[in-house]
């Protein structure tokens, strides 16, 4: 059983510490993202740039290839068997590097874009790079502590963030975001070494090896199909309708799905161990689903109508004038009100693979990863080749919105039936966030058509600050969720 409110604590004290690390983080990204946009780079150039990076986070899931997750969700590792998970990950990272030498400009070569195939190359170095902290992040997740974790990964991604402007108005406009990733690595490794130093032991033991392989073929084989068919629509845009479609593109999922993200992985980075500890307490498991979706709809949900409300406002007061043109632009707003279909289901989807792999569980989460990698994707291309005559790359969009609940449904699924899941509570949980947004929403509009006829600035300030403010009254008088409740849960 686990060690009831000291572990609540400590859960609620770690997605604390990760809200205001990624509160920052989230912070700064944006506002190098529309630095960067606004001032230096083009859809072309970022529609380049889109094209390799969509699959970097991919490339770091098979650089680890789910090991360090082992550390995690077991029980006791012997410093053999963790300095031989070390040299294991160096060895399938450095056997990585060398493979993208050659995919790389094969790949380059399909887009028509050698470039591209030269960013996958340089990318490779990163791969190698983070084997210098892996294993301390492992660690330190495995003891829950986030304080530094959080402190960590703040400072590594105000570096990245300052380096992407730095490096893009030098006039490495297509190569910032690479060059700033490996900026992040080099102050995220040498940070996780001072907090939990790491010097592994000069033994590789192949049998010790296998448990963690395992375990982390089914979890690392998981992500890497979420990352597969979660950015193959860039490769799908790029081929079929260009750099600048694939830039437009890239910027309305920028401003939707990546946050989305980012807001999730507060809890996200919690989950997975909170849910390990908990994996023998089925009560506790599902009191703390219930608590993280709560979580993830406050924390996503109010973005996701900011979103909605005032992004053709947004767009226009941060980025024309510059190097986007109005047209590009609201293509960007129509595309990002599309994409806001799947944020809402995203920010609920992201707690499923940790609740399945945490109870130890991760081959269903490889069944739903299989399932989402075969409809997706389809989607993807059906979209733009039935729907791109009419829609453009719109059309990928609207394939992203149609297909992706599919793929939730399956997800929603096996959780049910995983842990046994009571849906009337579950349901409850969720509508009365849901409720509270819808409200703010509404809010929101109302102050949009009464100041139709002014500035775009006063209209995205004035439209989301009422629907903030008309959310979080809602959530105080309805939900009985205030600051003081929520420094009280961290409290214990």
């Amino acid at each position: 059983m686990a060690d009831g409110p000291r572990l609540s604590t400590k859960i609620n004290r770690g997605v604390a510490w990760a809200g205001a690390a990624q509160a920052i983080i989230a912070i700064a990204d944006l506002v190098s993202q529309v630095i960067v946009g606004a001032r230096f780079v083009s859809a072309d150039d970022l529609g380049l740039a889109a094209g390799a990076m969509a699959f970097y986070t991919l490339l770091d899931t098979a650089a680890d290839f789910g090991v360090t997750s082992a550390l995690i969700q077991g029980d006791d590792h012997s410093p053999e068997s963790v300095s031989t998970v070390f040299w294991f990950n160096l060895l399938v990272s450095t056997g990585l590097a060398v493979v993208l030498l050659g995919l790389g400009p094969l790949y380059g070569r399909f887009q028509g874009r050698p470039i591209v195939g030269w960013l996958l190359v340089a990318y490779g170095g990163k791969l190698v790079l983070q084997n210098v902290y892996a294993i301390p992040f492992a660690l330190l997740r495995r003891e829950l502590r986030y304080a530094e974790i959080a402190k960590a990964r703040t400072a590594a991604h105000l570096c990245e963030s300052v380096a992407r402007i730095a490096f893009a108005a030098s006039g490495y406009t297509v190569w910032c975001w690479t060059f700033a990733a490996l900026i992040r690595s080099i102050v995220f490794g040498a940070i996780m070494q001072w907090r939990h130093r790491f010097v592994p032991k000069l033994v590789f033991e192949p049998r010790k090896i296998l448990p963690y392989v395992r375990f982390g073929l089914r979890t690392a084989g998981s992500q890497m199909l979420y990352q597969l068919y979660t950015n193959l629509d860039y490769a799908v845009v790029l081929r079929v309708f260009g750099e600048r479609a694939n830039g437009i593109y890239t910027l309305a999922y920028f401003i939707v799905l990546e946050p989305v993200k980012t807001i999730a992985n507060v809890v996200i980075d919690v989950a997975f161990p909170a849910f390990a500890r908990l994996r023998s307490d089925r009560d506790g498991l599902i009191r703390q689903l219930l608590q993280f979706t709560r979580f993830n709809l406050i924390a996503v949900l109010p973005f996701v109508v900011l979103i909605v409300l005032v992004i053709p406002e947004f767009l226009r007061v941060f980025y024309a004038g510059g190097k986007w043109t109005g047209a590009e632009l609201a293509l960007c707003a129509e595309a990002a009100r599309i994409l806001c279909i799947v944020g809402v289901l995203r920010g609920l989807g992201f707690l499923g693979p940790p609740l399945l792999d945490g109870i130890g569980r991760p081959e269903l989460t490889l069944r739903y990863m299989v399932s989402a990698t075969l409809v997706v994707p389809a989607m993807f291309v059906v979209g733009a080749l039935v729907l791109g005559d009419r829609l453009g790359f719109l059309s990928v969009a609207v394939a992203w919105a149609a297909g992706y609940p599919l793929a939730f449904a399956v997800l929603a699924y096996l959780v049910v039936r995983s842990i046994d899941l009571p849906l009337a509570p579950y349901v409850r949980a969720s509508a009365g966030i849901f409720g509270c947004c819808a409200g703010g929403a509404l809010a929101g509009l109302a102050v949009s058509a009464v100041l139709a006829n002014v500035s775009d600035g006063v209209r995205m300030v004035a439209i989301g600050l009422t629907a903030l403010a008309a959310t979080a009254a809602l959530l105080a008088a309805w939900q009985g969720i205030t600051p003081r409740s929520i420094a009280a849960a961290v409290r214990g």
